[in-house]
């Protein structure tokens, strides 16, 4: 079977489970104006909007939701940010550059990008997802993002793609990057470790406290045998990046080292 022939046949299988979700043509024309882009193939917009929840029971192979899209997709979006990036940044070095697109393609800031289309309310998803909250989880969104894009790409090509990322991304860039919320201070804080010679910071898990549905956890960071800050949230990611920030405000090189020292003498003291 060509690839023509075997995609016209998911699309139109898709098609059938999207009428089944009861998603109206005026959703879909209003989807459309918010994005800026009208689709030749209204079955490619259908299939980037269906979660894997919606299709899961028929879909044995993983061809009926979105996550074939997401995956063209985030190649699209990554390629068109680095594009813009590498133009509106001359001054910036490689690694440099790297680390913006890392902040500006992440899960949270597409993940924003989706909340602000409201792309939650327009996707296909089964009750279970929809009732433990699949229309505002960050990461749902974020992957549907891409695989809208994903869509866009097969519909029209790259410059439909730009113009959307244009309208809805490219400008927040700046903002983005100003906002002390989307700093990674755990990459942060392992860069300063490593341009010190203490090599890759240790997070040890202090404690967990509270029920399943509402954990807590504290992480404390090590940089070169010495603690440097501790850190508490919802999960063992957050805390880290947490410890991270408070680390990345205490560092001192000079006292890590005196503390390195101080050990030592102590070692051959009592040898």
């Amino acid at each position: 079977m060509s690839f023509v022939r075997q995609n016209n046949k998911i699309l139109s299988f898709v098609s059938g489970f999207f009428f089944r979700g009861k998603k109206s043509v005026g959703q879909l024309n209003k989807f459309q104006k918010l994005i800026g882009y009208c689709f030749k193939t209204e079955s490619l917009l259908k299939h980037s909007l269906t979660h894997k929840s919606f299709v899961s029971q028929e879909d044995t192979k993983g061809l009926l939701s979105n996550e074939r899209l997401e995956f063209l997709g985030d190649s699209v979006i990554n390629c068109l940010v680095t594009e813009y990036l590498y133009f509106t940044h001359p001054d910036k070095s490689e690694g440099q550059l790297s680390k913006i697109k890392s902040l500006v393609v992440s899960r949270k800031i597409l993940g924003e990008i989706a909340n602000g289309l409201e792309l939650g309310k327009f996707l296909i998803m089964g009750p279970s997802e929809e009732k433990s909250g699949g229309r505002s989880r960050m990461s749902t969104m974020s992957n549907a993002f891409e695989a809208v894009v994903g869509a866009v790409y097969l519909d029209g090509g790259l410059v439909p793609c730009k113009t959307l990322l244009e309208r809805w991304l490219f400008g927040r860039i700046e903002g983005f990057l100003g906002d002390e919320s989307n700093i990674n201070y755990k990459s942060k804080i392992l860069e300063m470790a490593q341009r010190d010679g203490f090599g890759i910071p240790r997070y040890v898990t202090v404690s967990e406290s509270g029920p399943d549905h509402a954990k807590q956890f504290k992480v404390k960071i090590i940089i070169g045998g010495v603690e440097m800050g501790e850190g508490t949230g919802p999960n063992k990611k957050l805390s880290q990046q947490t410890a991270a920030q408070n680390a990345s405000m205490n560092y001192d090189r000079e006292l890590i080292l005196s503390r390195i020292k101080g050990e030592q003498e102590d070692e051959l003291l009592s040898q």
